[in-house]
């Protein structure tokens, strides 16, 4: 009689549940303690994706579920489709846009894959697209003043706004990260703020330094709310009801000061454009792009480099001021001038 081997028992594939997918991702993420900022983009770019996989009827581990996904934000959804209180303009997302979404879902199904929830990622052979080179709006001088001289200075709520404008202006962070200081985070004394990682947009903390102008202004705000050194987990900007001040209610003051200027604004009034034009004016004053780099917590030296574009215009000034010839010249002359003839 032949010998007959045994078949094994092997359990039935598990249906790909998205949703289930989605959330257990989720929570990995909040384990690994990702910022809140990113945990919310997660959530909102997978939850997008989810609610389109479901209108087509689809399970969301086909092979094109995400192309058609991005073909779909691309050129059908109907911009600001899913803000109510926003103008619709248009058909399709930006190339920014779709490739954050992009970005996104890679490193979802990424993580399904090294889970074996699936054993192939629909996202992998989905592209980036180009984006345009886009460029920023950067005050001038003239509009800065001109925002700066409308707060009251005499009351707290305009001194607290004039000084949170003046330490953007001297820093650069960003408007999430300002409004996220506490007292123990800046230190008067060696003129430096710790940015702490769990507030930062890349999750990795950086020092500040600030100006000795920017020390007087934090020191006179501390002493006017009553803020010393042993409140360390105190927030330094509040409310006139003693509550956070929020970055996204700063951002409406800014708008509201630059209507208010004796003179119209050019670039969008708003916290970030205090940032850029912190970078470029770090720059055009002689500042080392690298160490911009660093200070204002970029990765790498991409958005770093569209600043040092942006001053390419002043290049003849720049070069005037550390050209070796002239610091060469200029020194020997000094040398000459020093000799006395006998």
């Amino acid at each position: 009689m032949k010998f007959e081997f045994k078949k094994r028992q092997t359990a039935p594939a598990r249906a790909f549940d998205l949703r289930e997918s989605i959330d257990r991702f989720i929570d990995d993420k909040r384990l690994q303690k990702r910022s809140d900022k990113t945990i919310k983009t997660y959530k909102q770019t997978l939850n997008h994706f989810a609610k389109f996989v479901e209108s087509v009827e689809m399970a969301g581990d086909e092979p094109d579920s995400v192309r058609e996904y991005v073909k779909w934000i691309s050129f059908e959804k109907v911009r600001w489709d899913d803000h109510p209180t926003s103008p619709k303009k248009g058909v399709g997302v930006s190339a920014k846009s779709a490739n954050n979404a992009i970005r996104v879902i890679r490193i979802f199904y990424n993580w399904c894959k090294a889970r074996k929830i699936i054993s192939h990622s629909p996202a992998e052979n989905v592209e980036y697209q180009t984006e345009k080179q886009e460029g920023f709006e950067v005050f001038t001088d003239d509009d800065v003043k001109a925002i700066l001289a409308v707060p009251n200075r005499r009351t707290y709520t305009g001194n607290r706004d004039y000084i949170m404008m003046m330490l953007i202006i001297d820093t650069g962070m960003r408007v999430g990260e300002m409004s996220e200081l506490r007292r123990g985070d800046i230190d008067i004394s060696y003129r430096q703020i710790m940015i702490r990682a769990e507030i930062t947009k890349g999750g990795r903390m950086r020092t500040v330094p600030f100006s000795q102008t920017m020390a007087e202004l934090l020191r006179e705000l501390f002493d006017y709310i009553g803020l010393d050194d042993s409140d360390e987990e105190e927030y330094v900007f509040l409310t006139q009801f003693g509550e956070r001040y929020y970055g996204d209610t700063f951002a409406k003051m800014i708008r509201k000061y630059a209507n208010k200027a004796d003179r119209i604004i050019k670039g969008r009034p708003s916290p970030h454009t205090f940032r850029h034009y912190f970078a470029v004016n770090y720059l055009k004053n002689g500042g080392n792009p690298f160490a911009l780099m660093r200070i204002l917590g970029h990765t790498d030296m991409a958005m770093t480099e569209k600043y040092i574009r942006y001053v390419d215009s002043d290049l003849t000034e720049i070069h005037e001021k550390a050209s070796p010839v002239e610091a060469l010249i200029k020194n020997n002359e000094k040398k000459r001038g020093s000799v006395r003839f006998k």
